[in-house]
């Protein structure tokens, strides 16, 4: 059956490459990255007096910024992970002496795509989901909305990693949305004088 052969072959890929953990940290750091992205531009609005007439401004300016960090993490992250796994490829080799095979070949290939694209969608999404209120409510009860979407999804994968590291879970998400109130109160103080 061709689904069990890709499902095969794609575990045959991660048993080679582990790229589980790869995807995980790619996702987890574009994500941040463009959930402090939209929160930075939220908080850059207000901060600037943002209003009503604002709404089509905000979602125009996360729009574009989340697809410029979804290209830009894609780009980076293929570029980064494909160079990475061809000199682990040359190390195999020198080790062993001899060429590694078309599927350890494949396998790398596989694992620099998969990576690229998780890092390039992650921020895409981390973005995107908290504009969404902008899109169906008024500006006075779409940003506060937003803001609280973002600081639970900072504080929810917070949560994600401290439990796969066996910590008190909510420690580090309260790491993570720490990091977004940094952001927050260093852009509300920079947008005073504008």
């Amino acid at each position: 059956m061709p689904g069990e052969s890709l499902i095969t072959r794609i575990r045959e890929y991660n048993e080679i490459t582990n790229v589980g953990p790869i995807l995980r940290r790619y996702f987890v750091i574009g994500a941040f990255d463009g959930a402090l992205t939209v929160l930075g531009i939220i908080f850059g609005g207000i901060a600037a007096g943002a209003g009503e007439e604002s709404t089509f401004l905000i979602l125009a300016l996360s729009l574009s910024a989340a697809i410029a960090l979804s290209i830009s993490s894609l780009v980076g992250a293929y570029e980064a992970e494909r160079v990475e796994k061809k000199l682990d490829q040359m190390s195999m080799e020198r080790a062993m002496l001899s060429e590694i095979s078309e599927t350890h070949r494949d396998a790398f290939r596989f694992a620099a795509v998969l990576s690229a694209g998780i890092h390039g969608l992650a921020p895409l999404v981390a973005a995107l989901v908290p504009v969404i209120p902008f899109l169906v409510l008024s500006f006075e009860i779409a940003a506060p909305v937003s803001i609280i979407i973002t600081f639970s999804f900072l504080f929810f994968m917070g949560i994600y990693l401290g439990g796969l590291a066996k910590e008190r879970a909510y420690i580090t998400g309260l790491r993570f949305v720490i990091a977004g109130l940094a952001t927050a109160i260093v852009i509300w103080l920079l947008g005073g004088p504008f």
